[in-house]
């Protein structure tokens, strides 16, 4: 993949390399794979006429996560800084490595990008990656949205999640989360490892986003994430507009590990999954969730449902190994109308 982009170290990037009203496509060099290639990430920054904040978005933090990778894209190239006050900085794809072998964790070293942060600057290439970016990017953010989906085997409900704290950067990631316009809010304790802790080390104001995923790009899910990200703009004030100010269902959670969704309920044995549930279907505890099948049909196990709430996340690629999540079920308030 080539590209005419201008290629630079990533500690020599700055803001004032994008003269104001101008847009530029930059590759910044973090170090050099096992096999000689360049480790860089692609940046598009796109700086208004007028100062102001900058929004900071990431795509392809896992490399099978899709639909921010072409919403970042899509936004830049749509973006008129003659019309912005601040800056639009995305980065379509974080983790080039992974993206390049279309999987979840590093190509190289295996490693989840969204576990290693704050990384080294003499690890592998997951380690440099999230040194690099929570050292020269993060610092120019004074929002920072992280879009994920479900990737090659999972399909999740869309949502719009922070990390809970009970300050100001708080606060204004809740609004955050709710600006960027998606019907669920979840607010999480906070979880070691993540983007999002990188950036509340710095007090920069972080949101992810999880849209349904399962290896695809459906153009509609794409164009909920350019939305959002433009309502991002307009509540920083980079871009005049209205945002969404409610979200129909909001949903805090300070219980220890609320946000990680890869531990619940993971499947007792390796096989064929096939799924009794629908996404976001309401169950009840004990519910079959779905079974896990030998090869020649034999039922090897039924994994039910170990609370009351609605599918958040459904394995849909059926090959599953041991301890793989099959399914996260959310507590959802019974008056909740979605």
């Amino acid at each position: 993949m080539w590209s005419l982009a201008e290629r630079l170290p990533i500690a020599d990037f700055h803001l004032h390399r994008c003269p104001p009203g101008l847009k530029r496509r930059l590759h910044l060099l973090v170090s050099t794979l096992p096999d000689g290639q360049p480790l860089a990430v692609p940046v598009l920054v796109a700086r208004g006429r007028r100062p102001g904040p900058t929004l900071l978005a990431t795509g392809a933090v896992h490399g099978d996560e899709y639909e921010g990778v072409i919403a970042i894209q899509d936004l830049f190239d749509e973006l008129n800084t003659e019309e912005m006050a601040g800056s639009f900085v995305g980065v379509p794809v974080l983790n080039g490595p992974a993206f390049a072998a279309a999987t979840r964790e590093g190509a190289w070293d295996h490693l989840n990008l969204a576990r290693v942060f704050p990384g080294s600057p003499d690890g592998g290439p997951s380690q440099r990656l999230a040194h690099a970016f929570q050292a020269h990017l993060l610092p120019i953010a004074d929002l920072y949205a992280d879009l994920h989906a479900g990737g090659n085997a999972y399909a999740i409900q869309e949502l719009a999640g922070y990390m809970l704290r009970p300050d100001a950067v708080g606060e204004r990631q809740r609004a955050a989360a709710v600006a960027f316009g998606l019907d669920l809010v979840w607010g999480t304790s906070p979880l070691p490892g993540r983007t999002l802790s990188a950036a509340a080390d710095r007090n920069v104001p972080a949101i992810y986003i999880e849209l349904r995923g399962e290896g695809r790009a459906r153009p509609a899910d794409v164009a909920r994430a350019r939305w959002g990200l433009s309502n991002l703009l307009a509540l920083l004030g980079v871009l005049q507009g209205d945002y969404p100010r409610e979200a129909r269902l909001l949903i805090e959670d300070d219980s220890a590990g609320s946000g990680h969704l890869q531990l619940d309920h993971p499947s007792p044995s390796s096989g064929l999954f096939v799924p009794a549930v629908e996404l976001w279907q309401p169950v009840a505890a004990g519910q079959p969730l779905g079974s896990v099948r030998h090869p020649d049909g034999t039922t090897l196990a039924v994994v039910r449902a170990a609370r009351s709430g609605r599918v958040l996340l459904v394995r849909t690629q059926p090959r599953v190994f041991a301890g793989d999540t099959v399914a996260f079920v959310l507590a959802v308030p019974a008056e909740a109308g979605m």
